[in-house]
C-alpha cells in the first residue's frame, strides 16, 4: 500500500493507493462531518456525476472517499478553458437542481448548526479551480465538500466565477464579462449584471465566515489565516471592487 500526503489550507489529504490498483482518499474529519456525507451519499443515490464516494471512515478517524481521477487547476497561474467554465457552470446546475428537494433540517455543517432557508439550497460553497478536477481541459468534477452547507446557489456560482473566470486576479476587462456571460448563460437562468453583483457579495461572505470560524477554534480556517490566504484573499477583493464598474459596462443588458 502506496501513501502520498498532500498539504492543503484545510488540513491536506493522504491519497491512498492500494495493492489491488485502487486509490482512496483519506481526510480529516469534523463535527461536519456526518452532514456532508449524508449529502454526498444523497448525491449518490441521485446519480449525479463527479462527486466522490464516502467509503467510510479510517483507524485514524479520517474520513475515506473515492479519488476522482484527473487534475486541479491553480488560480493564481491558471486559466480553464471557455469550455471547461461553462461544463462547470452546468454541472453546478445540475447539483443545485438535486439538492433542491434535499432539506435535512437543522445540522451541524462547517459553519455550524444551520437550517435551509426558503430561498436556499445546500451548496458546495468553495467551488475554486483548486476544487474542480480537470481531465484533458474538461470539467469532470468536484471534490472537497467539507464547506458544504445552507447558500444561495446565485453565491456558489459567483465563486465559481471567482477563479473560473478568474476575477480573483486581473485579467483584459472584455475578457472577463465574456467568461461571465459564458457562464451566466451555460447555468441558466442567471442574468450576467445579477451574477457580478453576486461575486461582491460571496467574497464579503467568505471574510465573515473565516471570522466565525476563527472564533469557533476551526483547525483549517486558521491554518487559511496563519498561511496568509485571508489577507491575500482581502487585497483581491479589493483590486476587484476597483475593476468592477469597468466589467460591468462590457456586459450585455
Amino acid at each position: 500500500m502506496e501513501t502520498e500526503y498532500i498539504p492543503g489550507g484545510s488540513g491536506g489529504v493522504w491519497r491512498v493507493r492500494l495493492p489491488d490498483g485502487e486509490t482512496r482518499v483519506h481526510r480529516p474529519t469534523g463535527g461536519w462531518t456526518p452532514a456532508v456525507h449524508a449529502l454526498l451519499e444523497f448525491l449518490a443515490d441521485q446519480g449525479l456525476d463527479g462527486v466522490p464516494k464516502v467509503l467510510g471512515i479510517d483507524d485514524e478517524h479520517r474520513e475515506v472517499l473515492s479519488f476522482l481521477p484527473g487534475r486541479t487547476l491553480d488560480p493564481e497561474t491558471e486559466q480553464p478553458s471557455l469550455q471547461a467554465l461553462t461544463e462547470a457552470a452546468k454541472w453546478l446546475r445540475r447539483f443545485h437542481d438535486t439538492v433542491r428537494g434535499y432539506r435535512p433540517g437543522a445540522v451541524e455543517w462547517r459553519q455550524g448548526v444551520q437550517q435551509l432557508n426558503a430561498d436556499e439550497v445546500i451548496c458546495h460553497n468553495d467551488p475554486g479551480l483548486y476544487n474542480w478536477v480537470v481531465v484533458n481541459d474538461e470539467f469532470a468534477g468536484m471534490i472537497d465538500w467539507d464547506r458544504a452547507g445552507p447558500g444561495r446557489p446565485i453565491d456558489d456560482l459567483a465563486f465559481l466565477c471567482w477563479s473560473g473566470v478568474p476575477l480573483l486576479r486581473e485579467i483584459p476587462n472584455a475578457e472577463a464579462a465574456s467568461r461571465i456571460e459564458a457562464a451566466a448563460a451555460a447555468y441558466g437562468g442567471v442574468a450576467p449584471l445579477d451574477l457580478l453583483n453576486a461575486v461582491e457579495s460571496r467574497m464579503g461572505l467568505i471574510e465573515q465566515r473565516w471570522r466565525a470560524g476563527i472564533e469557533r477554534g476551526d483547525p483549517g480556517t486558521i491554518a487559511l489565516r496563519d498561511s496568509g490566504t485571508m489577507d491575500r484573499h482581502l487585497a483581491r477583493v479589493r483590486a476587484f471592487l476597483e475593476r468592477r464598474r469597468a466589467i460591468l459596462e462590457l456586459l450585455s443588458p
